[in-house]
C-alpha cells in the first residue's frame, strides 16, 4: 500500500468509510476523535441509517438558520457530524477537510477557539455533550427501541456507575448511581503518589476515587480496571456523613459498573498535573490492552457477590440478580494514540475495521500490523459490544 501520498495511501480495497482528514492546524485532536466516531457501529448506523438528516433537521430550517445567526447561537453539530459521515462513505479516497465541523464546534466551546493544540479527551466529551443537545429532537425516535428519552449519544457510550461508600464504624453502606461517557484510569499509581493528584477519575461530572498499584513499568487494561473497582479506604479529609451514626465517620468506597454501554471508551491518564507540586509531566509507559474485553468481573453484580457472598441484603439484591441489557463482551475497534511531550505531542488513530488495522494520522491513512497497534501509546480505547462489531464486520464483507 503506497504511503507516498496521501489521496492513495488507502488501497480501492479498503474498508468504506476509510478517508483521511485534513490537519487544519494542531487539529490532529479533532481528527482521531472523528475517525473513532465515524467508525463506532452503532453511532455509524445511526448516521448512515438517515436518523439524522442535516436536510430536515429542524434546528436547520431557513427561518431557524436566519434566528440563529441573528442570535449567535450555535449550529447543529450533530448535522455537521452527518455531513462528515457522508463525506467518509461517499467512496471518495481524497483527504476531507472538516473545516466546518470545527468552526461549529468553536460555536459550541467559545473559550477553545483556537488553533492551538487541545486534548483529545476533552474534545470527545466535549462532542457528545453537544450532540446530546442537538438531538433532542430526534429523541422520540428511540422510544420504540425501548430507550426512552436518550439521545443517541448516551444510548451508544453512557453506562452508569454504583458507588458504595460504607461507614467502617457501624457497617452503614450508602449507595449511590451516576451516568458516566468513559472511564479515566492511571497508567501506575505511583506517579499520582509522586505528585499528590487523585487517580483514578471518572467524568461523572463529580466523583472522584484513587487507589493504590504496582510497581511495574508496564501497565495492563485489566490491572488498571481491577484497581478502580477495588475497595479504597478514604482519608480523614474525605470522611463522609454517616446517617446512622449521624456524624462523619471513616469509611472504605468501591466502585461498579452497574450497567455497561454499548461503547466502551477507556481513557488513559497519560497527562499529570498537580497544584500541590505545581508541576506536570506526561506518563510515558506502555499499556497492554486486550482485543476482546470481558468486562463481568467488574459489573456490580461480580464485586457484590464478592463483598458479600451469599449475605446479600434486599438493597443489592436487585444487583446481583439482574442482568445487563447489554452483553459483557467487548471487541476493541479504535484506539487513539498520543506520542511526543506534554507540550507539543501528536494524536493519531488506529482503526480495527474487517479484523485489519489502520493507521489514521491526519490525512494519510496506511494499513498497519497488529504489533504496531500493541506497542503505541495508547491515550483512548474504544470497546463495542462483540456482537455489534461481527455484525459490522459481516456488513462490510456483504458490501
Amino acid at each position: 500500500m503506497s504511503s507516498a501520498d496521501p489521496t492513495t495511501s488507502a488501497s480501492a480495497a479498503a474498508p468504506a468509510g476509510l478517508r483521511g482528514l485534513n490537519n487544519l492546524g494542531n487539529t490532529c485532536f479533532m481528527n482521531s476523535v472523528l475517525q473513532a466516531l465515524l467508525h463506532a457501529p452503532p453511532l455509524r448506523n445511526y448516521f448512515l441509517g438517515d436518523r439524522h438528516n442535516r436536510y430536515l433537521c429542524p434546528r436547520q430550517t431557513p427561518m431557524r438558520r436566519r434566528s440563529a445567526e441573528a442570535s449567535d447561537k450555535a449550529a447543529c453539530l450533530a448535522c455537521d457530524l452527518d455531513e462528515i459521515y457522508s463525506a467518509a462513505f461517499s467512496g471518495e479516497r481524497t483527504p476531507y477537510s472538516p473545516a466546518k465541523f470545527l468552526y461549529s464546534w468553536w460555536q459550541h466551546a467559545s473559550n477553545l477557539a483556537s488553533y492551538e493544540q487541545q486534548d483529545a479527551h476533552e474534545f470527545f466529551i466535549s462532542i457528545l455533550d453537544h450532540i446530546h443537545e442537538n438531538i433532542k429532537d430526534d429523541q422520540h425516535k428511540s422510544h420504540a427501541q425501548g430507550h426512552g428519552d436518550c439521545c443517541i449519544a448516551h444510548r451508544v457510550f453512557s453506562g452508569i456507575l454504583r458507588s458504595d461508600v460504607t461507614c467502617t464504624h457501624c457497617g452503614f453502606t450508602s449507595t449511590t448511581f451516576e451516568p458516566c461517557m468513559d472511564i479515566s484510569l492511571d497508567l501506575d499509581a505511583r506517579y499520582n503518589n509522586s505528585l499528590g493528584v487523585a487517580s483514578p477519575k471518572l467524568h461523572v461530572r463529580n466523583g472522584e476515587r484513587s487507589s493504590g498499584g504496582t510497581n511495574s513499568k508496564v501497565s495492563t487494561l485489566m490491572r488498571c480496571l481491577e484497581r478502580f473497582t477495588r475497595a479504597e479506604r478514604l482519608d480523614a479529609e474525605q470522611k463522609f456523613f454517616c446517617e446512622r451514626c449521624k456524624e462523619r465517620q471513616e469509611s472504605l468506597k468501591q466502585m461498579s459498573i452497574r450497567r455497561l454501554p454499548l461503547v466502551s471508551c477507556f481513557h488513559i491518564k497519560r497527562f499529570e498535573h498537580s497544584s500541590v507540586k505545581k508541576m506536570s509531566r506526561k506518563v510515558d509507559h506502555c499499556l497492554q490492552f486486550p482485543f476482546s474485553l470481558e468486562m463481568a468481573p467488574y459489573l456490580s453484580s461480580s464485586i457484590l457477590r464478592s463483598r458479600f457472598g451469599n449475605r446479600i441484603f434486599p438493597s443489592e439484591a436487585s444487583d446481583v440478580d439482574s442482568v445487563s441489557e447489554f452483553s459483557s463482551e467487548f471487541e476493541i475497534f479504535a484506539v487513539i494514540t498520543h506520542s511526543g511531550k506534554l507540550e507539543a505531542g501528536h494524536y493519531v488513530t488506529y482503526l480495527r475495521l474487517n479484523n485489519h488495522w489502520y493507521k489514521c494520522d491526519d490525512a494519510w491513512v496506511t494499513r498497519v500490523e497488529e504489533h504496531t497497534v500493541r506497542t503505541s501509546q495508547a491515550y483512548m480505547l474504544f470497546y463495542v459490544q462483540k456482537t455489534l462489531y461481527y455484525k459490522a464486520c459481516e456488513r462490510a464483507t456483504a458490501v
